[in-house]
């Protein structure tokens, strides 16, 4: 069966010419598919027809509206081709941010082109051999002085420029100052805006800095990759992929669960959170929220962002300061323009 199709079984539970449990063995064995099991349903679905209809009905109504959804139903939280989450010794939160479709269903954002990921100051040899067979050809640090004094920068590798690109100042990572603007943290997830407000002002020259990057040194003939980060990889970073993404027409709801990914890949021991928490005279708990990445924290300044500035694309106008031009370079680069549901038909060997 080919890896494009979806299959949804609806089986009664109270089947006794096919039990159910054959109905999970099926399930099972099919990778994109959905098993309904109905309460009081016999072989013939005997006054149920209502149900089984709007089940029917449910099921399509919440693939079409859901574009994260409708992502994962056709496979892209397994990445059936090519995998998304990519272990690269010494380096936390490393993943691949293609592969997700646009919302019109026009095509998709294309693999092995863009990483994202913590910094990579620990970055092991093995590390480093995996990063030449991406081809990573330049790494964006948005960390801060600071940050580099405290952590280190990563090992030279030869073919790979490493572009500082802080956007905060030494006084700006001040435990009074971080301790103002980690307030927006401590809020919770209807907070985070008001941090990431902060980066959307003073990172835009630097975000301006890799789309013309990419515009400048990378194309579809090559197999060149860049890398973004900063420490953890998911705000200054979270909001330049949020931004890269959204430029290309993907939609806010997978924008902000690819976002929230960052809770999967990147972590600190209670030890170093405490550490920290004693610094700013706040609790672990604090400091646990500032290390997460909730989804309605992107969710709401996607919102705070369109309502400021129309969209994402006027944002990169307004703020990045990218042409018509540029902007139509990004995305023809960045976007493999084929359905996404037939993209494992035709992605090229990488």
């Amino acid at each position: 069966m080919s890896k494009t199709t979806c299959v949804h079984t609806i089986h009664g539970i109270d089947d006794e010419i096919v039990p159910a449990y054959h109905a999970a063995m099926y399930a099972n064995n099919i990778s994109n598919h959905t098993l309904t099991l109905l309460p009081n349903t016999d072989h013939a679905y005997t006054n149920q027809f209502n149900n089984l209809v709007d089940t029917i009905v449910n099921h399509f109504d919440k693939h079409h509206r859901d574009a994260y959804q409708k992502a994962l139903l056709m496979g892209q939280h397994v990445s059936l081709c090519i995998p998304r989450w990519i272990d690269v010794p010494g380096v936390k939160n490393f993943r691949d941010i293609g592969g997700w479709p646009l919302k019109d269903g026009s095509g998709y954002i294309r693999e092995r082109i863009i990483f994202r990921c913590g910094h990579l100051v620990d970055i092991t040899p093995k590390g480093i051999e995996t990063l030449k067979r991406l081809n990573v050809t330049a790494t964006f640090d948005f960390r801060s002085d600071p940050e580099i004094e405290r952590q280190g920068i990563m090992p030279e590798i030869e073919g790979i420029v490493r572009y500082p690109s802080a956007m905060f100042t030494k006084a700006d990572y001040s435990p009074q100052a971080l301790a103002i603007r980690w307030n927006g943290y401590f809020e919770g997830p209807y907070g985070f805006p008001k941090v990431y407000s902060v980066i959307l002002e003073k990172g835009a020259p630097y975000y301006r800095n890799i789309f013309i990057h990419l515009i400048e040194n990378l194309s579809i003939a090559s197999t060149k990759s860049i890398i973004v980060h900063c420490t953890a990889g998911k705000d200054r970073t979270g909001i330049f992929v949020m931004l890269l993404l959204g430029l290309c027409g993907v939609d806010s709801e997978i924008i902000a669960n690819e976002y929230a990914l960052s809770n999967l890949g990147y972590w600190e021991p209670d030890e170093e959170l405490q550490k920290k928490a004693d610094m700013l005279n706040v609790t672990i708990d604090d400091m646990r929220m500032v290390m997460s990445a909730p989804y309605l924290a992107m969710k709401e300044t996607i919102r705070q962002l369109e309502e400021k500035y129309g969209s994402i694309e006027g944002y990169v106008r307004k703020a990045c300061q990218l042409s018509t031009e540029a902007i139509k370079k990004v995305k023809d680069l960045m976007i493999v323009p084929i359905r996404f549901e037939e993209r494992q038909l035709f992605r090229p060997k990488i």
